[in-house]
């Protein structure tokens, strides 16, 4: 009982830290979308109690740019955000490919790199029983 209460925390803290960006700016959009249709909702109201209907085509014509405004910068936040590696990545994969280039003596796996091909095992002992 105990492990199961551990692993679903750590599965929910696992999905949050992966997908932190994106379950906040999906709140945040639907957010938006209900306080457009909410204001637009409370106009149409206002203007009906005052007899003046004039606008109300209008106010349409606003609450759907306002709610394709809020999609596109939505979406695009998302592209930019997938297009831009962050500078954490970018400064380790830097670092390791500077330590790889160079020959770092510290690096367990350079010979490896350089060997033209890679043998396991498994292709030893095929060798020795032949």
């Amino acid at each position: 009982m105990v492990f199961k209460q551990i692993f679903r925390i750590a599965f929910v803290a696992l999905i949050w830290k992966q997908y932190k960006s994106l379950i906040l700016s999906t709140t945040l959009l639907v957010a938006y979308l209900f306080l457009v249709g909410s204001i637009h909702e409370d106009y149409l109201t206002h203007s009906q109690l005052q007899k003046d209907t004039t606008s109300s085509g209008l106010s349409f014509i606003y609450k759907w740019a306002a709610y394709t405004a809020g999609i596109i910068f939505y979406f695009g936040f998302h592209a930019l955000r997938k297009t831009q590696p962050t500078e954490k990545n970018t400064s380790k994969t830097a670092e390791q490919a500077n330590k790889a280039a160079k020959g770092d003596p510290d690096d367990p796996f350079s010979a490896i790199r350089e060997k033209e091909k890679l043998r396991s095992r498994a292709d030893f002992i095929e060798q020795e029983s032949q």
